[in-house]
């Protein structure tokens, strides 16, 4: 499977397993995630880090690590 075949695929999945899907906004080509499951306001998404040790997700403020603490104490 070549890297972009992987990629493709993480992030389908993603997509489906969560129920978004994704689309930039042509003028300032930032990353927005609209949800499928919910009637609510779009999200912008940045994606930070120079390489894998250092790479984070955040949705309009709420990052990868917060939202997993999150989830952690709220178990």
């Amino acid at each position: 499977m070549s890297r972009k075949e992987q990629i493709h695929a993480a992030i389908y999945n993603a997509a489906v397993d969560a129920g978004f899907s994704l689309y930039a906004l042509p003028e300032t080509a930032t990353i927005m995630v609209k949800d499928l499951l919910e009637d609510t306001p779009d999200l912008e998404v940045t994606f930070t880090g120079k390489d894998i040790s250092d790479v984070d997700v955040e949705v309009e403020g709420v990052g990868l690590v917060e939202a997993f603490n999150n989830r952690i104490k709220n178990a």
